[in-house]
């Protein structure tokens, strides 16, 4: 299955590997994204087979949707490749990915592109991108929409499920010192937001509480059910809450981050049980 997908994969993969030198950071980046490609696709396929929305979808579009989502970095490998020439270059993965695939023929589709291109973006890019709302075909608009919501809620969990089981290395890929014995405060714009149950922009995170906060927020930006019930199965998000209390300096705002991550979970988890 999708095996010229997961060879075009490599050959980004690997073209990146040989561009590096001596780069070790780079370089664990570069393994850390393609192992992650295939665990957001085994998220992508439990969501898949568990949401209602796509029960009724032919093998076709369902294709269309698994190859999103292992191809949903392959952006990254360029973007890697461009850091390592130029450390002060920001590139969008998402957008390098939608214009490696969009020259070619058999991906040059928007099922495929568009929800690549703004899967690391807020929400409010997708709906504001004229490639997207310029599409006459509500259907295909629909279709777009869903496995967008699909690749950003696969790419959430499947990051949830490599730092519930990575060493230090991997946790420092996401700006968090794990198991540090220096407790930091968390910033006020971070908190507020926290407490909005919003997206945290990195730019506002500064401390280490803050960047695990930032994660712990993806859970304000899933869509799906079971996206929730894929934390559940595979216990991977009480440890970001565990690691957040070893963290946070300030034990009342724990307590209280505590019961909005509960309230929140267990009326998500009420849905699950119910009809989607």
């Amino acid at each position: 299955m999708l095996e010229s997908e997961k060879e075009l994969l490599h050959q980004e993969y690997l073209r990146c590997l040989t561009s590096l030198k001596q780069q070790e950071l780079l370089i664990s980046l570069a393994h850390e994204k393609i192992a992650h490609s295939y665990q957001v696709l085994e998220a992508g396929n439990y969501i898949l087979k568990n949401e209602n929305v796509f029960k009724n979808w032919d093998a076709k579009r369902i294709k269309e949707a698994r190859i999103a989502l292992l191809l949903h970095d392959i952006g990254r490998f360029q973007e890697i490749i461009d850091r390592a020439e130029c450390p002060n270059q920001k590139d969008d993965h998402g957008i390098l990915g939608c214009n490696l695939l969009a020259n070619i023929d058999q991906y040059n589709n928007p099922r495929i592109t568009i929800p690549i291109k703004h899967h690391g973006h807020m929400i409010e890019e997708l709906y504001k991108d004229p490639e997207f709302y310029t599409i006459e075909d509500p259907q295909i608009k629909y279709e777009i929409e869903k496995i967008a919501y699909l690749v950003r809620d696969a790419d959430k969990i499947a990051n949830f499920k490599l730092l519930s089981v990575s060493d230090k290395q991997i946790w420092s890929l996401f700006n968090i010192g794990k198991d540090t014995q220096t407790r930091t405060d968390i910033s006020p714009k971070v908190y507020k937001t926290f407490l909005n149950q919003e997206v945290i922009f990195k730019d506002d995170a500064h401390t280490n509480s803050d960047f695990i906060l930032l994660l712990i927020c993806w859970i304000f930006d899933l869509n799906y059910d079971s996206s929730f019930a894929y934390m559940q199965t595979n216990d991977c998000f009480e440890f970001l809450v565990k690691e957040l209390n070893n963290s946070n300096n300030d034990s009342s705002k724990q307590q209280q981050i505590e019961q909005v991550i509960h309230n929140y979970l267990a009326s998500k988890n009420n849905n699950e049980r119910g009809i989607r």
